[in-house]
């Protein structure tokens, strides 16, 4: 299912340095001892709690960790 969000915008450059941050520790991680769901929910809280925040950050993250695990079923609600 694919939801289209009317007023969404395209990342900023400083989202898109958020976003190549999350990148390059993801990938750090991976590398060097894979990928555990402490790991997952670590970055996703970090990147969460960003000042820079968006509805299209976070789905351009949510997008990176179902490639990077599919089928793991992890959820990005925490409050």
């Amino acid at each position: 299912m694919e939801i289209n969000h009317p007023n969404a915008q395209p990342l900023t450059e400083q989202q898109k340095a958020v976003l190549e941050h999350f990148h390059k520790r993801l990938r750090s991680m991976v590398s060097s001892h894979g990928l555990t769901e402490a790991d997952v929910n670590e970055l996703i809280r970090e990147v969460r709690g960003h000042p820079l925040i968006s509805a299209e950050l976070m789905q351009e993250v949510r997008t990176e960790v179902r490639r990077l695990l599919p089928g793991q079923g992890f959820t990005f609600d925490w409050d």
